[in-house]
């Protein structure tokens, strides 16, 4: 069940990052984005975060491609779908 949930949302992001990367210009950053959505979401986003995390992790992420960010949740998506679906053995069958 977790591995059909995994490979839905796999497709999903995947499907999404496709989309992004059709329809945004060309090196359109995940900072530029949130820009062109909301002119202030960057500044709220820095005004409540902590210190350490804005410069270590929201940055470095604001500066990457818009589509990077839902390709990389749906390959992390891919990757638990895999290896959920490993556990599940076929039925064997029965010798007569």
């Amino acid at each position: 069940m977790a591995a059909r949930i995994f490979a839905v949302l796999a497709a999903f992001f995947l499907v999404a990052a496709v989309a992004i990367g059709a329809l945004t210009p060309p090196g359109m950053t995940l900072g530029q984005g949130m820009t062109w959505a909301n002119q202030n979401s960057p500044t709220w986003l820095r005004e409540h975060s902590l210190t350490w995390l804005w410069n270590w992790i929201e940055v470095p992420f604001m500066m990457r491609p818009m589509w990077l960010i839902p390709a990389g949740l749906g390959l992390i998506c891919v990757g638990l779908a895999s290896t959920l679906n490993l556990s599940d053995t076929a039925p064997r069958r029965r010798r007569s």
